[in-house]
């Protein structure tokens, strides 16, 4: 499916308190087909709480979403509101790093992550928590009762997404809890084993065989993005999603 179609498809199908997961190596194009799904589901009435863990200057994807996403960039939690901020969609919490002492940059991503999901999912309005790099947080930071909550308890309320590349080392709620799944091309045959028996609803062997035969490009000096598999589980539907 061309991915405009598939975006106005997504748009139609997605309902409040939808969990959505997307599996896959770096340099897949995750992080972008992510951002054009959200794009057309958020809004004032449905805000979204972004985490973000890199340092400005190797994060520009960021800086382009929040403008293109109506967001504000802040970077402790919570964040002063303005009037303006009704207006808004959400935040991206970018926390501060001195990028000089890891453990106190380190303590502090874990201290304003921790809040800002604390608070998603204490939400009495429908809100999505946006997830990038969700092995760094739930593994290294070590929030795994704060991921793993609105998957288990959330619904329909906060609304989980996650942006996952080393597959095999989360919880089993990040596969069985989404309705919608999105898996990328991936050379590891260990991570595409465990998106495909962990998914739930379709033939291991059968998401297996497809992931394995998705299509890579190269794109500007040296980057690649791939085509995804799309999996909705109450459809059920199972569809291949291009890059254009």
């Amino acid at each position: 499916m061309a991915r405009p179609a598939f975006l106005r498809r997504f748009k139609n199908d997605y309902a409040s308190g939808q969990h959505v997961t997307l599996l896959g190596p770096t340099q897949r194009g995750k992080t972008t087909l992510a951002f054009q799904m959200l794009r057309e589901v958020i809004s004032p009435e449905r805000k979204t709480t972004v985490l973000a863990g890199k340092p400005p200057g190797r994060d520009p994807v960021m800086a382009k979403a929040a403008a293109q996403l109506n967001l504000r960039i802040v970077e402790e939690w919570p964040p002063i509101r303005t009037p303006k901020d009704r207006k808004r969609n959400g935040f991206i919490i970018r926390p501060a790093q001195s990028m000089r002492d890891h453990e106190a940059d380190e303590a502090n991503l874990k201290s304003q992550f921790r809040a800002a999901m604390i608070d998603a999912y204490a939400s009495t309005k429908p809100i999505i928590l946006f997830v990038d790099e969700a092995y760094h947080i739930y593994h290294d930071l070590g929030l795994k009762r704060e991921y793993e909550a609105p998957l288990v308890r959330g619904a329909p309320i906060c609304a989980e997404w996650s942006l996952i590349q080393r597959g095999r080392y989360m919880s089993y709620h990040a596969y069985s809890a989404p309705e919608h799944v999105l898996i990328f091309k991936d050379p590891d045959e260990t991570n595409v084993k465990r998106y495909s028996e962990m998914v739930g609803g379709v033939n291991p062997r059968f998401i297996a065989d497809i992931v394995n035969s998705l299509r890579t490009y190269r794109v500007g000096t040296g980057g690649t993005i791939s085509e995804a598999l799309y999996i909705r589980r109450s459809g059920p539907e199972i569809y291949v999603v291009d890059v254009k």
